[in-house]
């Protein structure tokens, strides 16, 4: 019994596993032409487009898993490529937008009332460390593909 990988531009798509009949099978003369627990080979089971791009991995080890990239021999770990300088510069200014946001509706209520004389010390303090928090992710190497995101505050 064989296991196939089905190969869509260079990945495994899919690992087919044997399969047999459940039941015995006739023909109309009630002859068994298939008993139960037969293999059903694979090209009985699908196109022979389809079975033209599989690939026999019966007894590999170690067994190609879906997602792997095939090169015409070998199977291997997909890698994925690395972002861009683009991406990664997109993706950060994202996440600094976002913190920024953040951190300034935390600011304006704290603000407000400091601006009234109206805060506490408690939150005359938190909204010190929200505004280094703001000033502090403003500072952050937006170019970095791992950049180091300071914490913000707890209330």
């Amino acid at each position: 019994m064989q296991t196939y990988a089905h190969i869509d531009q260079g990945r495994v798509a899919e690992i087919i596993g044997p399969l047999s009949y459940a039941e015995d099978v006739m023909d109309e003369n009630g002859e068994v032409i298939h008993r139960a627990g037969d293999y059903i080979p694979i090209e009985n089971r699908y196109t022979p487009e389809f079975v033209a791009v599989l690939v026999d991995i019966t007894g590999r080890d170690p067994m190609p898993t879906v997602g792997m990239v095939y090169d015409g021999t070998n199977f291997s770990e997909y890698v994925p490529p690395s972002p861009s300088p683009a991406d990664i510069l997109a993706a950060n200014t994202a996440t600094r937008d976002a913190l920024l946001q953040q951190a300034t509706q935390a600011i304006n209520p704290l603000q407000d009332a400091v601006d009234l004389d109206e805060a506490t010390p408690a939150e005359t303090a938190l909204l010190k460390l929200w505004k280094q928090y703001r000033v502090a992710v403003n500072r952050v190497d937006l170019t970095q593909a791992s950049p180091a995101w300071p914490i913000a505050p707890s209330a």
